[in-house]
């Protein structure tokens, strides 16, 4: 009994850990600009439906300023290189459940009794963030460069908790830019 009962909490681990959303981060940029003439940078408004989010909008903008002027570019306000549009939106999604059972008890012989059990099932509730980060040309709003990221978002994290993860999705965004364009 206790190794049938290991054996359960073991593979109900594996399969928990198995639903955890992993960060996803794609990019795409047009072959035609020239990335290197690209140094001074503005921001546009955010959008998205969680762009109300004033706070939330303020430490993506930071992360992103300080992690591009590690990259050499300068935030300018006054003739810019590049423009920063930035979409920010989350969603619930359900998967799965737990607490899911039935059984019946089929009498046997003389002395045997009936026996009805069940168990109700309840959906695993997550809650997911994208976020949408595209770099436009000031003059003509073309898109020169786009990365998109998307993570489970844990509502309980603290905002130290937040910031770090922050970081962590931005540093994988920017990783592809600028782009290197394949010889």
């Amino acid at each position: 009994m206790i190794m049938k009962n290991t054996m359960l909490v073991l593979a109900l681990c594996f399969a928990m850990a198995g639903c955890a959303t992993p960060l996803a981060v794609t990019s795409d940029y047009d072959t035609a600009a020239d990335f290197s003439a690209l140094k001074k940078f503005d921001w546009m408004p955010a959008t998205g439906n969680a762009a109300a989010d004033e706070l939330l909008v303020k430490k993506f903008k930071n992360t992103v300023d300080v992690q591009l002027q590690a990259k050499g570019r300068t935030m300018s306000a006054d003739n810019p290189d590049f423009l920063i549009a930035m979409d920010l939106s989350g969603k619930s999604t359900y998967g799965g459940s737990t607490a899911v059972g039935m059984s019946v008890g089929i009498p046997v012989g003389r002395a045997g009794t009936v026996s009805v059990g069940g168990g109700k099932s309840k959906p695993h509730e997550k809650k997911e963030g994208t976020l949408v980060l595209g770099f436009l040309d000031p003059k003509t709003k073309s898109l020169l460069w786009r990365a998109t990221a998307t993570a489970e978002v844990k509502a309980s994290a603290t905002p130290e908790e937040q910031q770090q993860k922050i970081n962590e999705v931005i540093a994988a965004m920017l990783a592809h830019f600028p782009p290197q364009k394949q010889k």
